[in-house]
C-alpha cells in the first residue's frame, strides 16, 4: 500500500515526539521571554519612583484602568446636546485617553530608549531606512513625508479629497475645516475693511527644489514637483485681491544658477541665503507694487556675519541617540540684524506698518531653541532690506491658523499697519486645519491678571490638548494647553511644556479629571520666551474658551 506525500507529512506531523525535558524548557523559555520584558520595564519605572521621578509605583499599563473614571466625569457634565450630546463627548474622551494611553507606553518603553536609537542608526547606514515622517534621500539628505505627501498627492481642492480630509480628522477633535480657500479670502476681507493689504508667501518644500537628492537625477527644464491644486489656488485668491508672492521661481533659480543647495540637508528649511533672497525679492516686490512706501535705511541697525553650526529637525525626529551616523552637523552663515547702540537682538516693532504673520520658516534663524542661531530670521531680513521696521507674529508649525488665532485673541497689532505679510509652509494647503477666525476680540490676555506676582495654584484638570508623539512631528519642543479649575469653580487657560528636547514631559501625562498643581505666571510675562514654540490648543471650535485667563504653568 502506498501512501501519498501529504498523507506521509500528516501521519509524522501527527506523531511528533516532545520529550517531557524538552516541553518544560520550551514553555519556561516562552513564560520567561513573556514576563521578562514588563518585569524589567516595571523595575525600571519602580527605580524612578523611588527617585522621584514618578508619582506612583503602579506600572504605567496599568494607567489605562483609570480611563473608566475619567470618561464617567466628561458624561456627568451638563453638555447642551442633552444625552446623545452627553454620549459623544464621553465617547470622544474615551477615545483621547486611549491615545494618551498608547503614547505614553510607546514614550516609556524600555525598548524605545534602549534599542531604537541604535538600531535606527544602523539601519539608516546600512540600508538607507528612515521612519515613518523621516524618509532617508541621496548623500546624507532627510525629507519630511508629509511634504512629499503634499507634491505627490491628489489634488487637495477636489471635492471628494475636502470631503475625505473632513471626515478623516480624530474622531475626539473638532470639527477639521480642509479647504483654504473660505478662511483665507474671509481673513482678506476682514484686513480690507481696516485698509490693510494680505500678501500670502506659501513657502515651498526641499523636495519641490531639490528632487534630485530623492528621486535621482532630475532634468533642470521638468516643472517642480507642485500640487495639481495649487495654481487652482493661486487664481482664485488673487483673482479676489489677495497678492501671491510665490518664493519657488527664486529659488529654483538660485539652484538651477549656482548649483547651491536652497534647503539645509537634514531639516525641513532652507538655507539662510536662501530666506534672505526670498526676503530681499519680497520687499522689492512690495515697493515696486506701491503697496508700501520705500524708505532710506532705518539708522540704529547693523549687521554682523556670525557661523552657526546644528542637527536638523528630521535628524531629531529620528531619535538615532549618541553615536556616529550618515548624518552630519551643517555649518551655515547668518547675517544677523543688531541695535548699533548696545548690539542688542532685532525686535519687531508693533507701530511697524508691515505684519508678518510666520511659522517655523521665519522663526529658523531667529528664534534660538530651533538650534540655529538668532536675530536673522525672516523677519529681521524682511526688515533690513525694506528699510524699515516690521512687527512679528510667529508659531512653530500650524500656519493655517496659529497665529491667526494669536492676532485675533490681540487685534490691537493692526493699528497703524498697511500690509499682512502671512508666510506659511505650501503643505498647509492639503494638510492643515482651516477654521474661520473672526478678528476683533478682545485680548484675551488681559484677563489673566494685571499682577506680575506668582500664583500657588491647585486644581482639577477639565481638558488638555495634549501633544504629538516624540519623533512624529519635525520640532523638538511643544507646548500643550491645559483648561482646569480651582476650588472655587474658577476657571483659566494653562500653557506648560509638554515635550522638550524630543521627549514628554510631566505635564504631557496629564489628564481631565487629574489634581494640577503648578506655579503659575501671567502668561503676557513669559510670551517672549515660550510664544514661538509650537502650542498645541484645546478644541475650541465655538471660541468658548478665548476669554478665560491664561497663565504659564510649572508643575511642581
Amino acid at each position: 500500500m502506498t501512501t501519498t506525500r501529504e498523507e506521509q507529512a500528516a501521519v509524522e506531523l501527527g506523531t511528533t515526539d516532545v520529550t517531557p525535558t524538552v516541553a518544560r524548557v520550551m514553555v519556561a523559555s516562552f513564560a520567561i521571554t513573556l514576563v521578562a520584558m514588563p518585569t524589567a520595564q516595571w523595575a525600571g519605572e519602580l527605580r524612578a519612583f523611588g527617585l522621584g521621578d514618578r508619582n506612583s509605583p503602579w506600572p504605567s499599563a496599568a494607567e489605562i484602568l483609570t480611563s473608566p473614571t475619567v470618561v464617567f466625569q466628561r458624561w456627568s457634565q451638563d453638555d447642551p446636546g442633552g444625552m446623545v450630546g452627553k454620549t459623544l463627548a464621553a465617547n470622544a474622551e474615551l477615545l483621547a485617553e486611549i491615545q494618551r494611553y498608547e503614547t505614553s507606553l510607546e514614550d516609556r518603553s524600555l525598548t524605545t530608549t534602549v534599542l531604537l536609537g541604535p538600531t535606527r542608526r544602523r539601519l539608516a547606514r546600512w540600508f538607507g531606512w528612515g521612519t515613518e515622517d523621516a524618509w532617508v534621500g541621496h548623500d546624507g539628505w532627510l525629507f519630511y513625508r508629509p511634504d512629499l505627501d503634499h507634491s505627490t498627492g491628489p489634488p487637495f481642492l477636489d471635492p471628494d479629497v475636502l470631503a475625505r480630509r473632513r471626515r478623516g480628522g480624530r474622531e475626539f477633535s473638532a470639527r477639521r475645516h480642509p479647504d483654504p480657500r473660505p478662511a483665507i479670502l474671509d481673513f482678506a476681507r476682514q484686513l480690507a475693511r481696516q485698509d490693510i493689504r494680505l500678501v500670502l508667501v506659501p513657502t515651498p518644500t526641499k523636495a519641490m527644489v531639490h528632487p534630485e537628492h530623492f528621486g535621482g537625477h532630475t532634468d533642470v527644464d521638468q516643472p517642480p514637483m507642485h500640487n495639481r491644486s495649487y495654481l487652482e489656488l493661486v487664481q482664485t485668491l488673487e483673482d479676489n485681491g489677495v497678492t501671491v508672492f510665490d518664493p519657488l521661481p527664486i529659488l529654483l533659480h538660485r539652484h538651477r544658477q549656482t548649483g547651491e543647495d536652497q534647503f539645509l540637508s537634514t531639516d525641513t528649511h532652507w538655507r539662510p541665503e536662501a530666506m534672505e533672497a526670498v526676503a530681499r525679492a519680497l520687499a522689492a516686490e512690495l515697493v515696486n507694487r506701491r503697496q508700501i512706501d520705500a524708505d532710506t535705511p532705518t539708522p540704529g541697525r547693523t549687521r554682523t556675519t556670525i557661523q552657526v553650526t546644528g542637527r536638523g529637525d528630521l535628524q531629531t525626529m529620528m531619535k538615532l541617540g549618541s553615536g556616529p551616523t550618515v548624518f552630519q552637523p551643517q555649518t551655515v552663515t547668518l547675517n544677523q540684524v543688531l541695535m548699533t547702540d548696545d548690539r542688542s537682538h532685532w525686535q519687531p516693532d508693533p507701530t511697524a506698518r508691515v505684519l508678518l504673520l510666520g511659522d517655523s520658516y521665519t522663526n529658523i534663524y531667529s528664534f534660538e531653541p530651533m538650534g540655529w542661531g538668532q536675530s536673522a530670521g525672516f523677519a529681521e531680513q524682511l526688515s533690513w532690506h525694506l528699510g524699515q521696521p516690521v512687527d512679528r507674529i510667529s508659531r512653530n508649525a500650524d500656519g493655517a491658523h496659529a497665529t491667526r488665532r494669536q492676532l485675533a485673541s490681540n487685534p490691537n497689532r493692526l493699528d497703524g499697519k498697511t500690509i499682512v505679510v502671512w508666510q506659511l509652509a505650501v503643505r498647509e494647503f492639503s494638510s492643515g486645519d482651516w477654521p474661520p477666525i473672526r478678528l476683533g476680540r478682545s485680548n484675551r490676555d488681559t484677563g489673566s491678571t494685571q499682577s506680575r506676582d506668582v500664583v500657588d495654584f491647585r486644581g482639577t484638570v477639565l481638558a488638555t490638548s495634549g501633544v504629538p508623539t516624540p519623533g512624529t512631528v519635525p520640532y523638538r519642543d511643544a507646548v500643550l494647553s491645559l483648561h482646569v479649575t480651582d476650588g472655587k469653580g474658577s476657571q483659566r487657560i494653562v500653557f506648560c511644556m509638554g515635550m522638550k528636547g524630543n521627549q514628554l514631559v510631566p505635564a504631557a501625562r496629564l489628564r481631565p479629571g487629574d489634581v494640577l498643581t503648578a506655579r503659575l505666571i501671567p502668561w503676557t510675562t513669559v510670551e517672549k520666551t515660550y510664544g514661538r514654540l509650537v502650542r498645541i490648543e484645546l478644541d475650541d471650535p465655538e471660541f468658548r474658551l478665548v476669554d478665560l485667563p491664561t497663565f504659564w504653568g510649572d508643575l511642581k
